[in-house]
């Protein structure tokens, strides 16, 4: 009798739980679908020189720098300016047929609410290429 009740203890399944594994491979699947549109870049090359006629192309403008320091001052180009005077150039920025590049190059350690401001003056007078440098 002592065979068979080895036997029927011998016989129960061992079995393998698949709930980490699930868990495992949704958290993968998540962090793939999140860094999939981060991995793919837009890049728009116009190779066509039938809108100038090679001397007669206006020559690209330089960005504009507009430096922020930590305590909130702005240079723009390298001349200091205020908030008023601020808005009046990125104004005069906005109204141009083909305004140049505007590039912020925050101070480190400069808080995030003054960089955001400077952001939305931009926006607001309607300049759609801004560029940020970060400082190491």
């Amino acid at each position: 009798m002592a065979v068979f009740a080895l036997d029927r203890e011998s016989s129960s399944f061992a079995q393998i739980n698949v709930t980490p594994l699930v868990d495992v491979m949704l958290v993968l699947l998540i962090i793939f679908m999140l860094a999939a549109p981060m991995l793919t870049h837009k890049l728009i090359l116009n190779f066509s020189a039938s809108e100038c006629g090679g001397a007669t192309c206006p020559k690209p403008t330089d960005p504009v720098d507009l430096s922020i320091k930590q305590t909130g001052e702005l240079y723009w180009n390298g001349v200091a300016l205020n908030r008023a005077e601020l808005a009046q150039n990125l104004a005069v920025l906005g109204q141009q047929s083909d305004p140049p590049q505007l590039t912020l190059r925050p101070e480190a350690r400069t808080r995030y609410e003054l960089v955001a401001g400077v952001l939305a003056a931009a926006k607001n007078a309607n300049l759609q290429r801004i560029g940020i440098e970060s400082v190491r």
